[in-house]
């Protein structure tokens, strides 16, 4: 991320330590512009590159009673996997809500089906689908189920790859670990042609981008509107 944060830095003529265009702001622009930008790729029925995926390797899950989970139309007595926290927004498409796919870390052996939830009271029991363990998303939370697999239940642990809106939040998902020194999750040839330059016509419109009252190409600007600092 400093990478992309220099970049813009240098085609606002922002170099210095005590610039009035907060780091937090550019990232937040480049998220969004991230998201609308493989919205519109992915919408295309295009495949994702590795290189926009994030997997979150440490998704935590408990027995939840099927019955109160709103919307999922499961016979009384039927348990499900519940993710203990919420999964981080995705980049929604047409097609498919931006998870890729979802796998055990504990039973290499089980089948895993990564499906809508709506379809999920119309899963029947047959010996092909017995064993598969189902996945999907539901008001943020991932749940697993099968109609015949009694291990499932045993599982702790999944580990889930998508496409997420806030790469920072997904990044320190399992562990504060993702900084400004981490790998952004975007194709180098859409933050040049795309990114890069939708950033720095919203930071124009909204007025962030600093006035040059000298005319001398120094950052001695004054702001046009009131910015915020960056945080130390």
């Amino acid at each position: 991320m400093n990478q992309m944060i220099g970049q813009i830095q240098e085609a606002l003529n922002l170099n210095s330590d005590d610039s009035n265009v907060s780091d937090r702001l550019m990232i937040d622009l480049i998220n969004q512009s991230r998201a609308f930008h493989l919205r519109n790729e992915l919408n295309k029925f295009r495949t994702a590159d590795d290189t926009v995926i994030q997997n979150l390797h440490c998704v935590e899950l408990e027995i939840s009673d099927a019955t109160l989970v709103p919307g999922l139309s499961l016979p009384t007595g039927c348990k499900v996997l519940k993710s203990k926290r919420l999964i981080p927004d995705t980049v929604e498409l047409h097609h498919t809500d931006g998870i890729v796919s979802v796998g055990s870390v504990q039973f290499l052996e089980i089948p895993f089906s990564y499906v809508d939830f709506k379809k999920i009271p119309y899963i029947n029991y047959t010996r092909f689908t017995r064993n598969v363990v189902y996945s999907f998303l539901l008001d943020g939370h991932l749940f697993m189920y099968s109609p015949g697999n009694t291990k499932y239940g045993l599982i702790e642990n999944v580990m889930v790859r998508g496409i997420f809106e806030d790469p920072v939040e997904a990044g320190n998902y399992c562990e504060p670990c993702f900084d400004y020194d981490s790998p952004y999750p975007i194709q180098s040839w859409m933050f040049e042609t795309l990114v890069k330059p939708q950033v720095l016509q919203q930071l124009a419109i909204k007025g962030q981008s600093p006035l040059d009252d000298e005319n001398d190409a120094a950052d001695n600007k004054t702001p046009s509107v009131p910015m915020s600092k960056p945080k130390s």
